[in-house]
């Protein structure tokens, strides 16, 4: 492992255990440190870059083969695809989550507005809730 991805790899741990410790600040720190730190060029992929996500982002979030549709009977026991890939947004996540935690919801929106993820599109839904209901 080169020097850059162990430098990201403990501040990743760093900003869980210091937003465990309800550090928030200290974690916010910790987070923008990862964000500046540049990636490996070798490592680059549509997945954890902020390529375009135009139409292959819907390819990418229904891979299944399986149709899903409404039955007749008006029930469905077919579950509809979710992605599951949060992993691609982790240090995006990180970021915004710690930008959630020191109250700063415009933030961790904008920081989340390309991300895919379940939780990402949670948390970004949420803290715009919550900037909806402070200002009025």
């Amino acid at each position: 492992m080169n020097s850059k991805e162990s430098c990201r790899s403990e501040l990743r741990t760093a900003i869980r255990q210091l937003s465990d410790r309800c550090l928030y600040s200290a974690s916010k720190w910790a987070a923008e440190q990862l964000m500046g730190i540049e990636q490996d060029p070798a490592k680059f992929t549509p997945s954890n870059t902020r390529f375009q996500r135009g139409s292959s982002s819907i390819r990418r979030r229904y891979r299944t083969n399986e149709i899903t549709s409404t039955p007749i009977a008006g029930v469905s026991y077919v579950s509809t695809p979710v992605m599951e890939d949060d992993t691609v947004d982790g240090d995006f996540y990180l970021l915004a989550k710690s930008y959630f935690d020191c109250r700063e919801y415009r933030r961790a929106t904008h920081v989340l507005r390309d991300q895919t993820g379940n939780k990402s599109v949670f948390l970004r839904c949420y803290a715009l809730y919550l900037v909806c209901c402070i200002l009025f």
